[in-house]
């Protein structure tokens, strides 16, 4: 069930008057108790928020709107648009994890908080479901400065394969380029020196699927949900 205003958070933020016919919002981070990841807010209904409490919204058309108390505004008063009713729930299902425990959520989360504003890398420490977009460059990534010096990177179920060399002091590296992206082909990963292997599913994302919020709910249907909060939740 998608969860709307709750009253609890009046001690941190206030809604004031009249709202106007605007889309909803979908919240995505926030410090005031019972404002809580995924619930949804009008954005056209004016809000003052108390010093030392922040929160963090997403609109439909992939709009981030992140705001810092003191403050006293309207969030967005953009227009609701016919089809985004269905968005904004697939959003607040997502954000807020509904059907996983707390200790899944918290491991997506640190997870995704750990990408960094670029949730398109490959992790090829984690391994598992992962999402590429067509027209971006497919990175590898290394989190946390994990050593290596090189990958060994074959395709499941064929003869391709590639070795790659990793840049000394760095925490990526491109994909190799004789070694093709193939939509839900499964790719295992050797990494060494510490001869750690991992598995890793691509899926490919044409890059015309919208915005990100809608790309967002694409990664979540490929089970690529680290990257989906990712995207969701550390833009700038």
């Amino acid at each position: 069930m998608v969860s709307r205003f709750s009253v609890s958070g009046l001690l941190a933020v206030m809604f004031l008057g009249t709202a106007i016919e605007a889309a909803e919002l979908v919240i995505t981070e926030s410090t005031i108790i019972g404002f809580e990841p995924g619930m949804v807010i009008d954005g056209g209904q004016e809000l003052s928020i108390r010093k030392g409490h922040k929160i963090s919204l997403i609109s439909p058309t992939g709009k981030v709107i992140k705001l810092k108390g003191p403050y006293k505004g309207i969030p967005d008063p953009a227009d609701k648009s016919a089809d985004a009713s269905k968005l904004v729930t697939a959003l607040s299902t997502l954000v807020s994890g509904q059907g996983r425990d707390s200790s899944q959520l918290g491991a997506i989360r640190d997870a995704a908080s750990a990408r960094g504003t670029d949730p398109f890398r490959i992790d090829v420490v984690s391994g598992g479901d992962q999402c590429v977009v067509t027209g971006k460059p497919t990175i590898l990534w290394i989190p946390g400065g994990a050593p290596v010096s090189s990958l060994w990177i074959a395709r499941a179920g064929s003869s391709e394969a590639a070795m790659v060399k990793w840049p000394e002091g760095e925490a990526q590296t491109l994909w190799p380029s004789n070694l093709p992206v193939v939509d839900g082909a499964a790719y295992q990963v050797l990494r060494q020196p510490a001869k750690e292997e991992s598995e890793i599913r691509l899926h490919v994302i044409a890059a015309e699927t919208g915005n990100n919020a809608e790309l967002a709910i694409h990664m979540q249907e490929r089970n690529c949900l680290t990257q989906a909060f990712a995207l969701l939740t550390n833009a700038n």
